[in-house]
C-alpha cells in the first residue's frame, strides 16, 4: 500500500512539474501547426489567408509542423515563395495515411505554399495555400 501511494506522489509530483514547463515552452514562442493533405488541397486552421490590418494567428520563431496526408495520392508542402529573410521549406512527398512532423524557425513575412507532386499538376489545381507570419505595418514593413 505504501509502495502504491508512493508512486501515485511521485507520479502527480512529475504531472505537476510537466504543466508549467510545457506552458512555459508555449509562452517561449514555440507553437504548432496540423496540416492535412488531400486531394487538392491543404486544410489547417491556423494558416489563414492574409487580411489586411490584422495580425496573423502565427508568430515569428519556433514552429512545429505536422502533417497529415488523408489523400489518395502522395503529396508535399513545399513553401515556394517567401518574404526576403523568411525561411524556404519543404516537407518532401508523404505517402497516403502517413504523417510527417518538422520544426522550422519562422520569421515574419508572406509565405506561399504549393504541393509539386505530379510535376506541378496538384498545385495547378488548387493545392495552393497563402498565409502570412506576424503584420504587414502601414510602412509596408512585417513585423512580429
Amino acid at each position: 500500500m505504501r509502495k502504491r501511494l508512493a508512486l501515485a506522489s511521485v507520479l502527480l509530483a512529475a504531472i505537476a512539474l510537466a504543466v508549467p514547463l510545457a506552458s512555459a515552452r508555449n509562452l517561449a514562442g514555440e507553437q504548432t501547426v496540423s496540416v492535412t493533405l488531400k486531394e487538392y488541397t491543404f486544410v489547417s486552421p491556423q494558416l489563414r489567408k492574409p487580411t489586411f490590418g490584422k495580425p496573423s494567428n502565427l508568430k515569428a520563431g519556433p514552429t512545429t509542423f505536422t502533417f497529415k496526408n488523408a489523400g489518395k495520392f502522395s503529396h508535399d508542402f513545399t513553401i515556394a515563395v517567401a518574404t526576403a529573410g523568411a525561411p524556404k521549406f519543404s516537407s518532401g512527398m508523404i505517402k497516403p495515411g502517413k504523417s510527417k512532423t518538422m520544426t522550422v524557425n519562422l520569421k515574419p513575412g508572406a509565405y506561399l505554399a504549393l504541393c509539386m507532386e505530379f510535376n506541378g499538376f496538384h498545385w495547378a489545381s488548387g493545392m495552393v495555400k497563402p498565409f502570412t507570419v506576424g503584420q504587414i505595418n502601414q510602412k509596408g514593413k512585417w513585423v512580429p
